[in-house]
């Protein structure tokens, strides 16, 4: 829905006319749908009993994870309010307005801590792929093309399996993280546009919304999967 929500914002370009009551009515009609989003965002921070809340003091990455799911419950619940502020169960409209105001700040904040984790946990994912040799870069000097190589020469059939389960497990993980840093960077960059902290043209904006949506719907499609043989070892006299 969020993508038919903007494709009509992308559209509408901010004129009035159906394609800007379209996007309006689909983004009023998808709320009743997030009810218990917030409840969902502190999950992570309930399921702990506040371990990561009270770590959070030592450690970045912790705090980073607390910061997320505290600014998208807060995005989602003043989302409420807004909400209730359009169907006229609350009826003070500056009270509606300082909601959407705190909703897309929260956004903004949860999606800037979603960065900088999907970001930490790509670095790390680096480190395994190098620490276990996957990918590794071979020196022209020392002999190699420079290429990158897998260390899989030598390797019986049962090993070079369990090596690219292995290898097939790191590249979901990246793809999951990839797919985050993307998803976070356009959701951050969206809220401030919202907030008019940056300047962005309403197509701009719709534009924006339709590329997030395809990606968060893309990342919801299974993976392709490639079969990898094992490398055919050359006969000896």
């Amino acid at each position: 829905m969020s993508l038919a929500q903007y494709a009509c914002a992308f559209v509408a370009n901010g004129c009035d006319g159906n394609a800007l009551k379209a996007s309006k009515s689909i983004a009023g009609a998808r709320k009743p749908f997030r009810v218990f989003k917030p409840v969902e965002a502190v999950m992570p921070l309930m399921a702990d009993r506040g371990a990561t809340l009270r770590e959070a003091r030592r450690s970045a990455e912790k705090g980073a994870v607390a910061m997320k799911c505290l600014g998208m419950a807060a995005y989602f619940a003043f989302d409420h309010v807004v909400w209730m502020t359009q169907a006229g169960i609350q009826k003070n409209s500056s009270v509606g307005d300082a909601a959407q105001k705190l909703s897309y700040w929260g956004w903004f904040l949860g999606s800037s801590a979603g960065l900088y984790s999907d970001t930490t946990e790509l670095n790390a994912l680096l480190d395994v792929m190098k620490e276990k040799g996957f990918g590794k870069v071979s020196p022209p000097n020392g002999g190699g093309d420079g290429a990158f190589q897998d260390e899989d020469e030598d390797l019986t059939d049962e090993e070079f399996e369990a090596r690219e389960a292995e290898k097939e497990e790191l590249r979901r993980r990246a793809r999951k993280v990839f797919a985050g840093l993307v998803t976070n960077s356009a959701q951050a960059v969206l809220a401030l546009a919202l907030l008019d902290q940056i300047k962005m043209s309403k197509r701009k904006i719709g534009a924006l919304g339709v590329f997030l949506s395809a990606v968060n719907i893309a990342t919801l499609l299974p993976p392709l999967e490639v079969k990898v043989n094992a490398p055919v070892k050359a006969k000896t006299a």
